[in-house]
């Protein structure tokens, strides 16, 4: 089934297991600290379609398994392959940083982020 955020002008559908991205060019205030914790501890069908659904659906998959899990981000040059993934990884940081570091030390979202082109 199609699950749709609402409205013509919303950019993200899931197709059951699939997360659409549409229109990556516009800029939408949804990838914030407050909307990543609307998704944590949350199936995909409680809440609307984003992609941190589908990072947090992947995240309660290896906690509750135990087992490795994959999320596939693919699509045409230019769709938003990179920046989806930098979201991704955004998330699996935040939500597993315990928020300690040293002074002048780069957070765990920054150490992750930076090894994105290694990832590609």
């Amino acid at each position: 089934g199609i699950q749709s955020s609402g409205t013509k002008r919303d950019s993200l559908h899931i197709f059951r297991p699939f997360c659409i991205a549409i229109n990556p060019y516009k800029r939408f205030p949804i990838y914030t600290l407050r909307t990543m914790e609307l998704y944590v501890g949350k199936r995909r069908n409680e809440c609307w379609p984003h992609i941190f659904a589908i990072a947090e659906g992947a995240y309660q998959g290896m906690q509750n398994s135990g087992c490795n899990q994959s999320i596939l981000i693919t699509g045409e040059s230019g769709a938003g392959k990179t920046e989806n993934t930098k979201k991704v990884i955004s998330y699996f940081a935040t939500i597993c940083s315990s928020g300690k570091r040293k002074e002048g030390e780069a957070s765990l979202e920054d150490k992750i982020v930076q090894t994105n082109p290694v990832l590609e």
